[in-house]
């Protein structure tokens, strides 16, 4: 089949969401399908970068600038200040942070990505008419894409277009937007996605129930987040050896921080308690940070004196390479998320990769209602501690015998994650899809 993928986050973006749209793209083009990939313009203030995977010759990337030439200038400029503030990022930078802030109120509505919506749309028809393609799929988030792959459907009622969720539009826990504002979000959700998508997907069952309330009469499937067989090829080899802690205590996140959802601080208290109590030796524990998350790190570490015995090291953003480096190091991989209803749907696609790293995961803020959870417990992965006295629990007994008890992999339950399974379920529910279309219209 043709099919265009409408993302704004590609290739070379280094951000896990691209693994998901870019791993897609590359299996269906190894099954035979031709891809063409529609995506914004790579901006150096979109980045991070600095992943280049080998596609497949029969997936075209199709950029589509903008931004005018004055926006660009200044997104790209440093900010006003004394040497200091200089040397802190571009305008940009500062613009994602004050929108940040703001997400709590204003949601998805205004978004830098609206600007794409149009020219966007554009090259679509003109892509649209060349090709003729079978399939749309868009994948969410921002808006943009669902608005870009709503106004080609509409076009084009005889191509199939499946809206994919990573999170939740407008009952997203981390960015719904409040009062009037949630209203007139809602309201863009619904007149984009009803009556024009021919299936829905989202990455957990929780959030696939959200969905399918919200819109009863479109398929909703769950395809999960996962993992490059390609990319990870010994995984079995990894996850078949147990476990053990050495002399150090090394636990490593790589991810997003939201001070209050996705929140250590339980962690820092029981360490630290256990410090205090002479049951750990501050020299023999460590807590690696990686990523873009050096502000909101020392927000939280201020808050519960988090680093008072100097344990926790932020190390920023590194290469994806140096990343799993550091997590094939780590006694245990941190995961974080928060236990709030709306949030027991979320699966982030760092869980993955801990899944086939070989290192036990240890997920903090979470109960048994999250889908992380569920996952976890299903593939013998991981443990759950919400609380900072179920973590001293769990550590305690790792420091005493020197073993991770509850680490016991099952790795065919593991390889159900794998992308090049995934790509090939999708595509075959699609290509259903497409003949029931073509038999209807017959």
């Amino acid at each position: 089949m043709r099919i265009l993928l409408i993302s704004t986050f590609f290739y070379p973006q280094n951000r896990i969401a691209v693994l998901r749209i870019g791993q897609w793209a590359k299996y269906w083009a190894f099954h035979g399908h031709e891809v063409t990939v529609l995506t914004t313009k790579k901006y150096p203030f979109l980045g991070p970068y600095g992943l280049s995977p080998s596609l497949p010759d029969n997936v075209e990337v199709v950029e589509v600038p903008f931004l005018p030439e004055w926006l660009r200038e200044r997104l790209s400029r440093r900010p006003a200040g004394d040497g200091a503030a200089k040397t802190t990022g571009t305008s940009a930078d500062h613009l994602k942070r004050r929108v940040r802030k703001l997400r709590g109120y204003i949601g998805s509505l205004i978004d830098i990505h609206d600007l794409w919506v149009s020219p966007a749309r554009r090259k679509g028809m003109e892509l649209m008419a060349a090709r003729h393609y079978d399939v749309i799929v868009s994948s969410f988030s921002p808006p943009a894409v669902h608005m870009v792959a709503s106004r080609l459907k509409a076009a084009h009622p005889d191509t199939v277009w499946l809206a994919d969720f990573r999170d939740l539009w407008t009952n997203n826990h981390v960015t719904s937007a409040r009062g009037v504002l949630r209203w007139m979000e809602n309201a863009l959700e619904q007149r984009t996605i009803t009556h024009r998508a021919d299936a829905i997907s989202t990455v957990s069952a929780p959030l696939a129930e959200d969905l399918r309330r919200r819109y009863p009469h479109i398929p909703v499937w769950v395809i999960e987040n996962g993992f490059d067989p390609e990319e990870f090829p010994d995984w079995a080899a990894r996850i078949s050896h147990s476990p053990g802690i050495d002399r150090t205590l090394r636990i490593c996140y790589a991810g997003t921080l939201y001070p209050g959802r996705r929140d250590p601080t339980p962690l820092f208290n029981a360490l630290n308690t256990m410090i205090d109590n002479g049951v750990l030796d501050r020299r023999q524990v460590a807590v690696d940070f990686y990523g873009q998350n050096e502000k909101e790190l020392a927000v939280v570490l201020e808050n519960c004196h988090g680093n008072r015995h100097g344990i926790v090291h932020a190390h920023g953003f590194v290469s994806r390479e140096e990343s799993l480096a550091a997590q094939a190091r780590s006694s245990l991989l941190l995961l974080l998320e928060s236990s709030e209803p709306a949030a027991r749907g979320v699966l982030t696609g760092k869980l993955f990769e801990y899944l086939v790293s070989g290192i036990p995961i240890l997920a903090v803020g979470i109960d048994s209602q999250n889908a992380a959870a569920g996952i976890l417990q299903r593939t013998g992965t991981g443990a759950i501690a919400k609380t900072a006295e179920e973590i001293t629990t769990l550590l305690t007994r790792i420091i005493s015998t020197g073993q991770v008890d509850f680490y016991k992999p099952q790795a065919e339950r593991i390889a159900e994650y794998a992308r090049d399974r995934q790509a090939q379920r999708m595509m075959t529910e699609l290509a259903q899809m497409k003949l029931l279309k073509e038999v209807q219209t017959c």
